[in-house]
């Protein structure tokens, strides 16, 4: 990866976790919901990205933070999950 699309992907993590902490707090959703929320956010952005060739490439690695940030937070939902029900 170049500086450039690193620089877009720690920009998309950042968005991931703000589009997160947005979507827990203010529409009091649980961790799960709201981590597939931000899956489903960066999804659309990669599919919104394609058709714009280069440029749709790097912003699709800020997706991409996006994603991941969504399946960290998805991950810890499904924990918290199985720690209540025990």
């Amino acid at each position: 990866m170049g500086p450039e699309q690193q620089l877009i992907f720690f920009t998309g993590l950042f968005i991931g976790i703000v589009f997160f902490t947005i979507v827990y707090l203010l529409f009091k959703r649980s961790i799960r919901d709201s981590g597939l929320a931000t899956i489903l956010l960066g999804a659309v952005v990669i599919f919104f990205c394609l058709p714009f060739g280069f440029t749709g490439m790097a912003y699709s690695f800020g997706a991409i933070g996006i994603i991941l940030a969504g399946i960290i937070t998805f991950f810890i939902g499904l924990v918290t999950t199985q720690k209540v029900k025990r």
